[in-house]
């Protein structure tokens, strides 16, 4: 039941939450073009942004490979299911 309930709910929330983050700082860095302080605030939320982005997907990945190696069940992409 927790390996469900973390599959189909809190990584799929953690990727929607990194891609958010990522947005927010694009849109933080284009409104404020004379802010230079707050440009640079939007800029460090899509270094992290991308950052959490790119490390979920290499664990992700990681997991895929063991699994595939030791012929253990593992799950497709995490998908947000309505």
């Amino acid at each position: 039941y927790v390996s469900c309930l973390i599959g189909t709910g809190v990584i799929p929330l953690l990727f929607a939450l990194a891609v958010a983050m990522f947005v927010w700082g694009i849109v933080q860095y284009v409104i404020n073009t004379t802010n230079e302080e707050k440009r640079q605030k939007g800029r460090q939320l899509m270094i992290w942004g991308i950052i959490a982005l790119t490390v979920m997907i290499s664990v992700w990945g990681l997991v895929r490979v063991v699994g595939n190696t030791f012929n253990l069940p593992t799950s497709t992409l995490p998908q947000v299911k309505p």
